[in-house]
């Protein structure tokens, strides 16, 4: 059984086991708050949606040009590379743009991929369902040192997560120029799961995936994520233009249309990051990390330049918390280290004075 199915089978025990609280902190939760959420809503945050949008009709947010020339411009901006209308496919989160590419995968006859680890567990969800068989092209993760992926001397179709969130690390922009020669020497199509993009911690915008192929990559963006604000749902997909018709198409049908709310929050998103970005909700995070870290919470760290999710070792006994280790993201070794989220305030304080019983 590919490690990919067994990492989904830990993540499926561990979900069921955060709904029957047994008294453990969870410090690997998903959610978390921060100060600016009023400020990043705009008027959503005190106008009820009926007075902002028609709520009578579907929202159609795929026939909303305006939307799409907006997060072309923004890519653009942020990216430094050419981006336009054609290439974009707006949608209701990540996880919905996850189904609708693995199911147009086995549409296409795709019966086998190739990835780079670790991947979101439900990509695993859905290859099992569809019996794609998932194959690692490294053991060790494209940050750490001596990264040495062994790609195939075949036309196929390339998985990866850019950055690698768990841990908060940046795929280096080395990596990515060795699969963009890979990619145009073989023709293959490559997804960057790029849901965490835009949060680096050192006040860079661009983010290096956008180097590879235009014609030869499929990246995905939720604006919910890098504005941590996952009460709505907003992701979108930047795609070949030919597959564009075909992957929009396939995700209506598969889905649905968002809620008016949805689509207003993803003008709202791509005007803030166009305008004054995200730069507060970086500060507070990096302001938590240096809060955690300069106490006893913690008896070691992984190295971190991005995103809310550090990879650490908590001072605090093992059976007291609820967490993911490096078992959850085909990870060996790091004993004792586990994903900490930098915005959740009760797995921070619960952390502190766990670290001082």
């Amino acid at each position: 059984m590919s490690s990919l199915f067994r990492m989904l089978d830990l993540h499926e025990a561990v979900e069921r086991a955060r709904r029957r609280p047994d008294g453990r902190l969870f410090v690997s939760d998903y959610n978390g708050g921060h100060p600016y959420v009023a400020d990043y809503l705009g008027d959503l945050a005190h106008t009820p949606p009926y007075c902002l949008g028609d709520v009578t009709r579907y929202s159609a947010i795929d026939e909303d040009h305006a939307l799409r020339a907006k997060i072309a411009l923004l890519h653009e901006s942020y990216d430094d590379e050419p981006c336009s209308p054609g290439q974009v496919v707006p949608a209701g989160g990540s996880s919905s743009l996850i189904g609708t590419f693995c199911t147009w995968l086995r549409l296409a006859g795709h019966t086998r991929v190739h990835y780079l680890p670790p991947l979101y567990y439900k990509f695993a969800y859905f290859f099992r369902q569809f019996g794609i068989d998932p194959v690692a092209v490294a053991e060790d993760h494209a940050h750490e040192a001596g990264f040495e992926p062994a790609l195939p001397d075949e036309r196929t179709v390339l998985l990866l997560t850019d950055p690698v969130w768990y841990t908060g690390r940046r795929v280096p922009a080395e990596v990515l120029e060795r699969i963009a020669d890979w990619q145009l020497a073989t023709g293959s199509l490559v997804f960057v799961d790029g849901t965490f993009q835009y949060l680096r911690w050192d006040g860079g915008r661009r983010e290096e995936s956008a180097v590879l192929p235009r014609g030869l990559t499929v990246r995905m963006v939720c604006p919910t994520k890098y504005l941590s604000i996952h009460g709505y749902r907003c992701a979108h997909l930047l795609v070949p233009e030919p597959l564009r018709e075909p992957l929009a198409e396939l995700h209506l049908n598969l889905h649905g249309d968002v809620t008016v709310a949805d689509r207003l929050f993803a003008h709202r998103a791509a005007d803030l990051m166009r305008a004054e970005g995200n730069h507060q909700l970086v500060g507070h995070i990096r302001a938590n990390h240096q809060r955690l870290s300069s106490g006893t919470a913690l008896t070691a760290q992984a190295a971190i330049e991005t995103g809310y999710f550090l990879f650490a070792r908590p001072s605090a006994p093992a059976d007291r918390l609820l967490a993911l280790d490096g078992r959850y993201f085909e990870l060996p070794g790091h004993p004792g280290f586990v994903r900490i989220n930098l915005l959740n305030e009760a797995a921070l304080d619960g952390l502190e004075a766990l670290a001082m019983s």
